[in-house]
């Protein structure tokens, strides 16, 4: 079916209500959506090896449970493009409820574009609130510093640290876990995250265990709509649970300057597969964070940096050059679409991208030794290629390197300008910026 039709017949959907539970010393959380008359959905995300007894204080909880189940909102959402968003569970503000519907509009372009829908118009989405206002409440880690904390005091904080198995959290982790307690965090565990966190010595992470409706995918199977969502939103929101329930005062994301250069123009919009990554979105995120008193400091460290120079900085560390991989494949719910062999596919962007960035600072027989072949030269993925040096009007919807760093690795022009960039991250403590600067 069209989105058209679909919007026509399903008008609304509704964030109906959460709850969670604390058992065994984990933190258990339902959220329920509705698309009326016909879908009900539930997402189920358990958070697990808590490192201390989790909290009891259910008005430090409620809020960062109820915007968590927010940012799960859209892949249900998806499945009808419901032009309302009826928000039932708890009450958004004017700017939040804003924040929410800029993220729909921006992080769901490559949705919008790939489904061929129009979502120019002002009224294309309303969310609507149907929630009883709630108290103002401070939203931070037990017993976390204020932020008027003396530099010196941070090295004391604890950092919350993403990890997905790919170089940039490696370099995150290396590079802060000198200065920090650190606290490694990983969503729907798979073997590489994992052994990147045995490598880096931390063999017991944080773990979340986030569980997709399987009506969803019944749903995803027939003719409704699907596609790409801004999953680091979510991410975010998953971590800043996490962060309060381990004492976390930061949470140190591995997104980089790259993530800001879109893919296509579509409805003269920008469509950025890589939204929820860009510096823009982090900007909002903290203004959105301080408007819920939130004492707790999300953002991305490497975001002063392009690929090529986070790339640099990971061929310092040859212990992970067998265990990190950077190809998604790995990652899908079915094992049956993971790499035949190794770590890596070789034949999707993702591979491209990386032997890419790898080749200026390891050099080709390195790559190969670490991937198995050299996608760029592998004749299936010269489309694959053009499309990375920006020689056809679409870039892969990956998390690739930018047009200029792709030429510049694969004709070795211009490499010194790109590494010698560096693009202040005014969300980001100074004491960090130290680091990273240091570091390059």
């Amino acid at each position: 079916m069209t989105a058209q039709i679909l919007r026509a017949q399903y008008p609304k959907f509704i964030y109906e209500k959460f709850n969670y539970k604390i058992a065994g010393g984990n933190v258990e959380t339902e959220f329920f959506y509705s698309i009326p008359p016909d879908h009900e959905f539930v997402h189920r995300i358990s958070f697990l090896n808590i490192s201390e007894p989790p909290t009891t204080n259910h008005e430090l909880l409620e809020p960062l449970i109820f915007h968590l189940g927010l940012s799960k909102m859209f892949s249900y959402w998806k499945t009808t493009c419901s032009p309302l968003i009826e928000i039932r569970a708890r009450h958004l503000s004017p700017d939040q409820t804003a924040f929410w519907h800029k993220l729909f509009i921006k992080g769901m372009g490559e949705y919008f574009y790939k489904n061929q829908i129009d979502f120019s118009s002002p009224d294309f989405l309303v969310i609507q609130n149907a929630g009883r206002p709630g108290k103002s409440r401070a939203i931070m880690p037990p017993r976390a510093k204020s932020r008027g904390a003396r530099e010196h005091d941070l090295s004391a904080s604890r950092v919350l640290i993403p990890i997905g198995g790919g170089k940039d959290s490696i370099v995150t982790l290396e590079l802060l876990k000198p200065h920090f307690a650190i606290t490694p965090f990983i969503i729907n565990p798979v073997p590489i995250m994992l052994d990147v966190c045995r490598t880096a010595g931390f063999p017991h992470p944080v773990t979340v265990r986030s569980e997709i409706d399987p009506y969803l995918l019944n749903l995803n199977r027939q003719s409704y709509l699907n596609g790409h969502v801004p999953v680091t939103a979510a991410h975010i929101f998953t971590s800043l649970l996490a962060a309060a329930l381990n004492n976390c005062r930061f949470i140190a994301f591995s997104n980089e300057r790259s993530s800001d250069e879109g893919n296509v123009q579509y409805l003269s919009h920008t469509i950025n597969h890589q939204y929820s990554k860009t510096l823009e979105f982090e900007t909002d995120l903290s203004i959105y964070l301080q408007d819920l008193k939130s004492n707790i400091s999300c953002f991305s460290f490497l975001r002063p940096l392009y690929e090529l120079q986070i790339t640099k900085l990971f061929s310092r560390y040859p212990q992970y050059f067998q265990v990190f991989s950077s190809c998604n494949t790995n990652f899908k719910l079915d094992p049956r679409q993971h790499p035949q062999s190794g770590l890596w596919c070789k034949t999707c962007p993702k591979c491209v991208s990386t032997a890419l960035l790898l080749t200026p600072f390891i050099g080709k027989d390195k790559v190969i030794e670490i991937m198995g072949a050299y996608p760029p030269d592998l004749p299936q993925n010269l489309e694959i290629l053009i499309e990375l040096l920006g020689q056809k009007p679409v870039k892969p919807f990956e998390c690739v390197l930018t047009r200029a760093e792709a030429q510049a690795a694969y004709t070795d022009q211009g490499l010194d300008k790109l590494l010698s960039s560096w693009l202040e991250n005014p969300n980001m403590p100074p004491r960090f910026a130290q680091i990273l600067k240091h570091a390059v």
